[in-house]
């Protein structure tokens, strides 16, 4: 099938926005108060969470997000 854009190219776009989009997520995700449901004294904790959310949102996104470019590189 005719494809406009190489296959290697939406693999490195990839990874490059999955670190940019983990990072703005995490710094977004910094916003929410949740100090009411953790004990006091335990910011490792909840930036640990914190980390662990940003990485699994910004996989989504990221996915999704050139899911859809390389659906529409398919269709030309």
């Amino acid at each position: 099938m005719l494809t406009i854009v190489d296959v290697n190219v939406f693999l490195i776009s990839r990874i490059i926005l999955f670190f940019v989009a983990s990072i703005f997520i995490f710094k977004a995700i910094q916003a929410i108060d949740v100090s009411k449901f953790f004990r006091k004294n335990s910011g490792d904790q909840i930036r640990f969470l914190f980390m662990v959310v940003s990485i699994i949102l910004g996989f989504l996104f990221v996915d999704a997000i050139v899911s859809l470019f390389e659906y529409l590189n398919d269709l030309f």
